[in-house]
């Protein structure tokens, strides 16, 4: 397990697209709320005895792993790992609670799904609930079945199945299954009072993680708005499309939302803080790798690339919330040696740690917390989250272009007068991301 574990990172430094096929490894890398995916196979002449089931050869390898490459490797507690049966039985056991939610297993056709071809099943929406535990839908994919319906953003969800939600409660266990075909039947209430009922039918969702870019005319400046929801594999496109569009009208200022970005691959958030910042910073530090006092030798910086699209500016609206985590914290952390970062909304989520992960038997995901996050100027540790400039509770009764939208609206009067009308102390969240419950596949997901 070792040598073969050795053998994967010795090529971390190469170039992050690159993917290497030699005795049936293959090697990935990418950073997924601060993940970088490495994928592996044993060579012939390492096969495990066929006697021996996967799980229990799978939990002895993942304790392997986790002493070497677990962030927090000193802090696990001793453990006869005779007491468990399966490597997520193990994880459990080995987790240190005090600062890791994240570290997960799942298995390795979901996660190259989501990751690689931006995919999941589900009916394709966000939702939150306010402080009065009402429910709002705060996006909908173009996939989803609610879109040719007109659902949208700013709707209230009264029922699901019939059934009036509980506040606080995980939508997901109001559903008439997990299977795709199933269907659900959803109540709503738009912004004009009036009820509607819609079906959806859950099916794979191929996501658009642009949920929206337009331009506002503010104070004689073509500004940039962009809403962006995870970064993946898919986003390299629609990103140069969207810079393409802001460089044809002219854009000389950007609203970037990252309110419900819960993070994604290093490569496109790299590609994004390029995009924003320009040349001027090509070949810069971006973000800096550190990691557990045993594997300092991979330690390594992700740096600025040069993007034909750039707008090259020296200032970016960020809007933020506790949804905003791990890649586009890093964004935000990232750019600040740079250029003047401004935040509007609420205190990001608070996820300054990446994971490496490994690829099990072609079954298991190992994605264990493997390496800190810090910028150039070695900044990092923002467990409780970056703070905002100005606090803005979410506009959920609006869309995103909705100039009333109340982070919108502020991110505007900012880029008009220079000032805030926001408060200068954090929002009392309700937002489901800062519940403290263990992270997993579908939080990086973030939709239903």
């Amino acid at each position: 397990m070792q040598q073969i574990v050795d053998k994967i990172v010795s090529i971390v430094n190469f170039n992050s697209n690159m993917i290497l096929k030699k005795n049936k490894l293959v090697y990935i890398i990418w950073i997924a709320l601060g993940i970088i995916l490495f994928v592996q196979c044993k060579k012939e002449d390492e096969q495990p005895p066929e006697d021996i089931p996967l799980e229990i050869r799978a939990r002895d390898d993942f304790h392997l792993l986790m002493k070497e490459w677990y962030l927090w490797y000193d802090k696990m507690p001793e453990v006869d790992i005779e007491d468990y049966n399966t490597p997520e039985e193990l994880l459990e056991a080995l987790r240190y609670d005090s600062l890791d939610k994240w570290s997960y297993i799942t298995s390795l056709e979901s996660f190259n799904s989501y990751f690689e071809e931006g995919e999941y099943e589900g009916h394709g929406f966000g939702y939150t609930y306010d402080e009065d535990g009402k429910v709002w839908l705060t996006f909908v994919f173009n996939a989803s079945d609610f879109i040719s319906q007109g659902v949208k953003r700013g709707w209230r969800l009264l029922k699901i199945n019939g059934k009036d939600i509980i506040p606080f409660t995980d939508l997901a266990t109001y559903f008439n299954g997990s299977t795709a075909g199933t269907v659900d039947y959803f109540e709503f209430q738009k912004p004009d009072l009036i009820k509607v009922e819609v079906s959806s039918t859950r099916k794979t969702i191929k996501m658009n993680t642009v949920l929206l870019a337009d331009t506002i005319h503010v104070a004689d400046q073509v500004v940039g708005h962009l809403v962006f929801k995870s970064f993946i594999g898919p986003s390299n496109a629609e990103l140069d499309s969207v810079f393409n569009f802001f460089n044809s009208v002219g854009a000389q200022q950007l609203i970037l939302d990252l309110r419900y970005n819960g993070g994604g691959r290093m490569d496109v958030t790299a590609k994004l803080a390029s995009l924003i910042a320009g040349s001027a910073i090509d070949g810069q530090a971006f973000v800096k790798y550190v990691h557990n006092d045993k594997r300092t030798q991979y330690d390594d910086n992700i740096y600025f690339v040069n993007e034909a699209n750039a707008l090259s500016l020296n200032q970016v609206i960020v809007i933020s919330s506790r949804g905003t985590a791990s890649a586009s914290e890093a964004i935000i952390n990232g750019l600040k040696p740079y250029i003047n970062v401004v935040v509007i909304g609420d205190n990001s989520y608070g996820k300054p740690v990446g994971m490496h992960t490994w690829d099990y038997a072609d079954t298991y995901a190992f994605v264990p917390i493997s390496f800190e996050l810090l910028n150039a100027n070695n900044v990092g540790g923002y467990y409780d989250g970056l703070p905002a400039d100005s606090y803005i509770e979410d506009g959920l009764a609006w869309d995103f272009p909705d100039r009333n939208e109340y982070r919108l609206k502020e991110a505007i009067y900012y880029l008009k007068t220079g000032g805030f009308t926001g408060s200068s102390g954090s929002l009392k969240s309700l937002d489901l991301f800062s519940k403290p419950v263990k992270r997993g596949l579908k939080w990086e997901i973030g939709a239903e």
